[in-house]
């Protein structure tokens, strides 16, 4: 993508900022009706929690394998591309995917889609980075989050009752394997509207300025602080993949809630996770990036927890807050990487990011799988716990960032 002045100045947003963030909030409506039904679609197959964990693991292991290929692949033609062709193969993979219930058949396909996922979302970043001033980046990239995530209130209530509109239009049970399938085929629907926002050519910004008004360095940093840029990324990969891809089971067998109310309390969560997005950019006018992003992330620990105590209403406060802060801290983490990284390194900045996280996400979403079926839930909270800790600890001690 050949660079060029943007038609806007600085405290304008742009349209390309609009049609990213639409394309966002679309993609997002998809991944969190996939995030729902997807693992009641493997019980339902006769599958079991360790399986559910299996799955998660080889999306995030495909991040962890492809991820820095996937980076050099969006520094050489364009994050915008990249996007577009992320999306054809995550639409192209769950409509494969449905078609099979073989596990040899469905593991090399969850992970071409855990693939797509990491080259989709990967872009977005340096896509959004390309078409902001850096002074606008913390409110961009919390607007971006937001958009990703409160849709989430749209999508988990729609997932919630999407297996029994589709129960009713065959005539098979709510939680029957037809019905799951036929609902998950909303996905690959979303996955083409998305594409629709960002087809259309998007001018970068020139003259891209750090905060302080010195100009980005040129300079390529060295893999190993690349891999420090991204260590709470890797952290944050943990805490989620040991508790997320189970989150919904979590309250079914937990508090034996029905699949129309698991979404309802996800919904909440997800709307927690958009303004969350929102929150993040007010705290680091005030606090400054590293500190306000280390702060929040904070936050998360001890939400966690509250998921330890055997009533609904206090594990559901907790799982409320978890998203607020986690929502409020990413995009922050995200504008610093991208204001210590250089132009021509952001795609593999990100995607380092993305390797750490996918890598920390696969490894516990296995452990946790295996742990669940012996111990139960309580350990899972604990280390995730300990490990959203560590990441804001990660968060604050970030090189290269005095000037925030």
């Amino acid at each position: 993508m050949v660079a060029a002045h943007a038609s806007t100045t600085r405290g304008q947003v742009s349209p390309p900022v609009w049609r990213i963030l639409l394309h966002s909030s679309v993609f997002g409506l998809a991944l969190s009706v996939a995030d729902l039904l997807f693992s009641f679609y493997l019980v339902s197959l006769g599958y079991t929690s360790a399986t559910v964990g299996l799955f998660s693991t080889l999306s995030r292991a495909a991040g962890m394998l492809l991820g820095i290929p996937l980076g050099m692949m969006i520094d050489r033609i364009g994050p915008q591309r990249s996007i577009l062709i992320g999306l054809a193969v995550y639409g192209v993979g769950w409509a494969i995917i449905l078609q099979f219930t073989s596990l040899w058949v469905m593991v090399p396909l969850q992970f071409l889609i855990g693939g797509a996922y990491i080259l989709t979302s990967t872009a977005v970043t340096p896509l959004l980075a390309g078409v902001t001033h850096d002074d606008q980046r913390a409110m961009i990239f919390g607007w971006n989050a937001s958009a990703t995530l409160v849709v989430g209130l749209a999508g988990s209530a729609l997932g919630g009752i999407l297996p029994s509109l589709a129960a009713g239009a065959i005539n098979v049970g709510p939680q029957d394997t037809a019905a799951y399938r036929l609902a998950l085929t909303v996905v690959i629907v979303l996955s083409v509207i998305a594409m629709l926002p960002v087809i259309k050519r998007m001018p970068m910004l020139s003259g891209d300025r750090h905060i302080d008004a010195s100009p980005v360095s040129t300079a390529l940093l060295p893999m190993r602080t690349l891999v420090r840029l991204g260590l709470a990324g890797l952290l944050l990969g943990l805490g989620g993949g040991a508790f997320l891809p189970f989150q919904n089971l979590y309250f079914r067998s937990v508090f034996g809630m029905g699949d129309a109310a698991v979404g309802v309390v996800l919904a909440w969560a997800s709307l927690s996770m958009g303004v969350g997005g929102l929150l993040g950019a007010p705290v680091a006018r005030r606090l400054g990036l590293r500190r306000a992003g280390a702060l929040l992330r904070l936050g998360v620990a001890p939400a966690m927890l509250l998921m330890l105590v055997p009533s609904l209403i206090t594990a559901s406060v907790g799982f409320f807050l978890r998203g607020l802060f986690v929502a409020a801290s990413f995009p922050l983490n995200d504008a610093l990487v991208m204001q210590a990284t250089p132009l021509r390194q952001r795609g593999r900045a990100v995607s380092m990011t993305s390797v750490l996280w996918a890598g920390g996400w696969a490894g516990a979403a296995w452990a946790s799988g295996v742990i669940q079926e012996r111990w139960g839930f309580s350990p899972v909270i604990v280390f995730a716990t300990l490990a959203y800790l560590l990441s804001a600890v990660a968060i604050f001690t970030l090189p290269m960032l005095d000037q925030d």
